[in-house]
């Protein structure tokens, strides 16, 4: 029999559970709400596992106190004995389900975060290529429109030197007609005017080289440098740069020069095995600033050092002449020169000079053109 003392522990008790079990029914509800306004995410996908797992552990212990109370009020405490287990076990693994679903959200979440800090650095990446590609097609167009400039200006030239050079002969043989010297120096004058016509086609090129600024060695190497510390790590890797004393100033593109120079950083740690060296020195030589790039990796094949800025061989090229002859143009157009000398099983050295003096070398008549 029920006694007085204990009824409103029970009657608290049936309700407190009804209680428990609206509660996460209406967790349940919103978590559904979650996952059907953003199916694809993982944070309301784990709310829908874990109020699911919630609403079963609420569903058996409501039910279970519920129905003891019955049971033991009408007097069939013997049936609740029998049934007590099975309730116990669909708690135990609503417990195991909460458990194990935050468990696997901890990871998933270590993931996610991961691959958002990895799109943040593509897009990064991205965004720097974009630049890069802008940077490379104005020097494209500014070297073409540079060139057919040269080009007009050298073909008008020509003629107009000798009409001008026939005109002057004809004054000098003919200087007593004076209607036809009228003509004559009529002609002259338009001669002069196309003259400072083709002059005007050459100022094209200096006025056209807004993307090149001074620039300096030594820094745009220590930035490329850091930039690579982070891959050196997993190898064991030694990255050591050793600048000149003094700025090496060139003209140029900061963001084509940092992209050559980080493609040959990243081969050098790509060829080199666990804990290898790479040396990095930038001095002042007479040519202009010289950066050397150095490693202890396997080094490079002969018959592959002969071709390897060739951009159309690319048989057996591998990773460490993949993209050279995208570096070697970049380096011409800073009017530079680049060498690379490598023995197998010794490693590979690489050499890039960049004239302090481009604005100076760019005046000359050929210095856009192709080469």
């Amino acid at each position: 029999m029920v006694t007085l003392s204990l009824l409103p522990i029970w009657i608290i008790d049936f309700f407190g559970a009804i209680a428990l079990l609206l509660l996460a029914g209406l967790c349940l509800k919103k978590a559904l709400a979650l996952v059907n306004a953003e199916r694809e995410s993982p944070l309301a996908i784990f709310f829908l596992w874990f109020c699911g797992a919630i609403f079963t552990l609420a569903l058996s212990r409501s039910v279970g106190h519920m129905l003891k109370h019955l049971l033991v009020a009408t007097g069939n405490k013997e049936l609740w004995q029998l049934i007590a287990p099975y309730s116990g076990s669909i708690n135990t693994m609503a417990f195991i389900v909460i458990a194990a679903v935050t468990l696997f959200y901890d990871r998933i979440d270590t993931i996610m975060n991961r691959m958002v800090r990895d799109n943040e650095k593509i897009e990064k990446n991205s965004q720097a290529l974009l630049r890069l590609n802008k940077d490379i097609e104005a020097v494209i167009a500014e070297r073409t429109r540079a060139s057919m400039a040269l080009r007009i200006a050298h073909e008008v030239r020509n003629p107009i030197t000798i009409i001008g050079g026939m005109v002057r002969r004809l004054l000098n043989a003919y200087p007593n007609e004076k209607e036809g010297k009228i003509k004559l120096a009529h002609i002259l004058d338009q001669s002069r005017k196309l003259e400072n016509l083709v002059g005007k086609f050459e100022t094209v090129r200096p006025e056209a080289r807004k993307i090149f600024a001074a620039l300096d060695l030594n820094q745009i190497v220590d930035e490329s440098v850091e930039l690579l510390q982070k891959e050196t790590t997993p190898k064991d890797l030694g990255l050591l740069f050793f600048p000149s004393a003094e700025p090496l100033l060139f003209h140029g593109n900061a963001s084509l020069i940092k992209m050559a120079i980080v493609h040959l950083l990243r081969n050098a740690v790509t060829a080199c095995g666990k804990s290898g060296m790479i040396r990095v020195r930038t001095k002042m030589i007479a040519g202009g600033g010289e950066l050397t790039i150095s490693d202890n990796g396997p080094g490079i094949a002969p018959d592959l050092l002969e071709v390897i800025f060739d951009p159309y061989l690319r048989l057996h090229r591998q990773a460490t002449g993949l993209g050279l002859p995208y570096v070697k143009q970049i380096v011409t157009e800073h009017m530079g020169s680049i060498a690379i000398q490598s023995e197998e099983g010794k490693g590979t050295t690489v050499v890039i000079v960049l004239p302090s003096h481009l604005g100076e070398l760019r005046g000359s008549a050929g210095a856009l053109l192709p080469s």
